[in-house]
């Protein structure tokens, strides 16, 4: 996989402890966001924190750069300034931001069907899926039919012979959305590697990571592995998975049982081949401060007049990504979802007299990535301890209240 240095100004290059002990924080908080530092402080004191990062910039100034905690219970390591996470589903919304420069450039379009790029793919009465309803988890895909071990998702060429090989669920329930962990990233990517010549991650580093200086990429070569932070499994966590992993309905079994992404026995996303292989929709690892940098460069785009340069991608290819595709309840896992256009998740962000329209994704066990328009926020938090879903887990939330009550008074 291809990484690159974070190069920009603003890049902190020495941690100022603001605290001691297990609950010391390190970085940097700006006058009147002090509140977000508390409430990092107290996820490592109180809410199962091991380690982690928090890192926003509000209108193009990195506002807060935060870290601390362990990066690997193992051994002690301390989480430091450029200490990186994998940060699962979080990766479904760098696929997406991939997919719109595409889009942006009139390489690809997402209503256009996948087979028109991958004629493969039209097997089985596929001919008129398209990206959208792929990146939407309405295409019917969310899982794969035939048997995969926990080594066969590394081989992203391989899953998306399957893919193409494969008829869509014809379940009741597949009319609607299908969430699944990998499927969108495999298929996105093989879009991606026949209209461009490069594999996704590829494409990332040299025409969205490097030339925006960002400490992030789709995996991460074999001689960096040490930056990366050790995960664990956290509070229920496990136990909120072991219906999906235990069920004997098929088309659970299909999605979440093949191969079961959580074992209880091994912690697998801790295996080298999971984080220097390409697994497009699980695998992008970075620093707190390259993916909120992202996402903040996203929020200003999303702001400017029609005809302005933009950073990243047109406010008209932005506006049709955030308009709302689809709203429905997961049927298999009772989770109300939101989708955009172009497979951002799609949020109401705690206000306090902040437009609190936001959009991006989140990861398995807790971590948060999101561009926040009308705030004009890009932010981040990651995480190395996987926490279930739900009022268990208040770490990304409470830091989130935190910076909309520190904008609204500021912009007071």
């Amino acid at each position: 996989m291809t990484t690159l240095p974070d190069t920009t100004p603003e890049t902190l290059t020495a941690g100022i402890p603001t605290g001691t002990g297990s609950a010391a924080v390190h970085g940097y908080v700006a006058e009147g966001f002090e509140s977000v530092r508390e409430e990092f402080e107290r996820n490592l004191r109180e809410r199962d924190e091991l380690g982690g990062a928090f890192c926003a910039w509000w209108r193009g100034t990195k506002v807060i750069d935060i870290w601390g905690g362990t990066a690997d219970a193992g051994t002690g390591r301390p989480w430091e300034a450029g200490t990186k996470s994998l940060i699962f589903s979080g990766s479904k919304g760098i696929v997406a931001i991939t997919l719109l420069v595409l889009v942006d450039r009139g390489v690809i379009d997402l209503d256009t069907p996948v087979a028109h790029y991958w004629p493969e793919f039209a097997a089985h009465g596929k001919d008129r899926i398209t990206l959208r309803q792929v990146m939407t988890y309405t295409a019917g895909l969310p899982g794969v039919r035939a048997p995969l071990g926990q080594e066969d998702i590394t081989d992203p060429e391989a899953m998306a012979r399957l893919l193409a090989d494969q008829a869509p669920e014809d379940d009741e329930r597949a009319k609607g959305i299908l969430y699944g962990p990998y499927t969108a990233g495999w298929i996105a990517g093989e879009v991606v590697r026949r209209a461009d010549g490069r594999t996704i991650d590829r494409f990332f580093a040299e025409e969205i990571a490097g030339p925006h200086g960002l400490d992030m990429s789709y995996g991460i070569p074999a001689d960096r592995a040490e930056e990366v932070a050790q995960l664990q499994y956290g509070t229920h966590f496990l136990e909120q998975y072991t219906g999906f992993f235990t069920s004997d309905d098929p088309m659970t079994q299909r999605i979440w049982q093949n191969p079961i992404p959580f074992p209880h026995e091994e912690m697998v996303w801790n295996r080298p081949e999971r984080r220097t292989s390409l697994i497009p929709a699980a695998n992008v690892i970075g620093t707190a401060r390259a993916i909120s940098r992202l996402y903040s460069l996203l929020a200003a785009d999303a702001t400017r007049e029609p005809g302005e340069e933009y950073a990243l991608v047109s406010r008209a290819v932005l506006d049709d990504a955030r308009r709302e595709y689809v709203r429905m309840t997961d049927p298999l896992i009772d989770i109300r979802m939101v989708y955009g256009g172009a497979g951002f998740r799609l949020r109401a962000t705690p206000r306090d007299g902040v437009d609190g329209d936001s959009f991006g994704h989140d990861g398995g066990g807790g971590s948060a990535h999101l561009a926040w328009p009308g705030a004009g926020v890009g932010v981040s938090y990651i995480t190395n301890r996987l926490i279930a879903v739900g009022p268990d887990d208040k770490r990304a939330s409470s830091m989130l209240k935190a910076l909309a009550r520190s904008i609204t008074r500021l912009s007071a």
